[in-house]
């Protein structure tokens, strides 16, 4: 287990959080070490693939010794028994709230189970939402070994942010989310559901011209790409022109 009060931070540049502040993690390798110990979390990750993560195909002669120089720092930033051998393989031994990650994971399941309940929802999300400071792993996502695991983060994360937003349109706060729905957008223009909210949210606001505008730019982004809007969009846009 971790030093009481740690929390592993992957979910932006790899480091630690503690009571005092933040701890470096070191140099590229260790973070590159203790990034694929948290994917493998509470399970045994073989020395094999740690050191391919480290080294690819260009691990030295003494890749098993540097291996376990890393880990013992490690041990030394985060608890001796953080990390423990077992067989031919490292472990990651944490709590359910001792990884961003794994926190941000629990908040979107309890989101998910709060449909009905959208003040709960909302915040939530939020409480999930603040723990990202970038993109996971930092300047390792688009290495191989974390590419696959970015991608999940970032498609939850995006899910949050849908929950988010639909709880604040439930709560009738459609005007106070348009600014953070057109950036949304902006961010990711070929995810449809955050579009179907900006036209929803700018036509609840009486603002239906902006609404049909932006429903024309998603048809026109996703005709670039050889798609077409879905069912959902097409008759949103039926009724802000019914209500026009």
């Amino acid at each position: 287990m971790l030093r009481y009060g740690q929390m592993i931070r992957v979910l932006g540049p790899i480091d630690v959080a503690t009571p005092e502040g933040e701890l470096s993690v070191g140099g590229r390798q260790a973070r590159a070490l203790l990034g694929a110990l948290t994917i493998g979390v509470n399970h045994a990750v073989p020395i094999d693939h740690l050191e391919g993560v480290l080294w690819a195909d260009e691990r030295p002669a003494s890749a098993e010794n540097t291996l376990q120089s890393y880990v013992s720092h490690l041990r030394g930033l985060l608890g001796p028994d953080s990390i423990v051998r077992v067989d031919h393989s490292y472990q990651l031994n944490v709590g359910p709230t001792d990884i961003d990650a794994l926190r941000f994971e629990t908040l979107l399941i309890e989101a998910a189970a709060l449909q009905e309940r959208p003040e709960e929802r909302s915040e939530c999300c939020r409480e999930a939402l603040r723990l990202w400071r970038g993109r996971p792993f930092g300047d390792l996502a688009d290495d191989e070994a974390f590419k696959l695991e970015t991608y999940r983060l970032e498609e939850m994360r995006l899910t949050a942010m849908e929950y988010s937003l639909e709880a604040e349109l439930a709560l009738n706060r459609h005007e106070l989310i348009v600014g953070e729905l057109e950036s949304a957008v902006r961010e990711h223009p070929y995810h449809e559901r955050l579009w179907y909210l900006l036209i929803e949210a700018l036509a609840r606001s009486g603002r239906r011209v902006e609404a049909l505008r932006e429903a024309a730019n998603v048809r026109r982004i996703l005709g670039d790409v050889g798609l077409q809007v879905g069912n959902d969009i097409a008759e949103l846009e039926r009724r802000v022109l019914d209500d026009a």
